[in-house]
């Protein structure tokens, strides 16, 4: 059976950057590394809205990028 093992965490916040010609958004992925992979769903929910707080831009989500190695 395959063991997993945390790697590493991201933090995503997509933003709306725009809107192409036939009217849908443009999407921007603003990436933040080195997020402690054992750091808790709600706490990783927490600094992306505030750091999205901090942008001008329109957000369009919060997501939580694992990398995992299987062994």
């Amino acid at each position: 059976m395959a063991t997993v093992t945390a790697l590493s965490r991201h933090l995503q916040l997509q933003f709306q950057n725009g809107t192409t010609a036939t009217g849908q958004p443009k999407v921007k992925n603003q990436t933040y590394a080195n997020v402690s992979p054992t750091s808790a769903d709600d706490d990783v929910l927490a600094v992306g809205q505030a750091l999205a707080g901090l942008s001008s831009q329109t957000l369009l989500g919060i997501a939580r990028v694992d990398q995992n190695g299987l062994v």
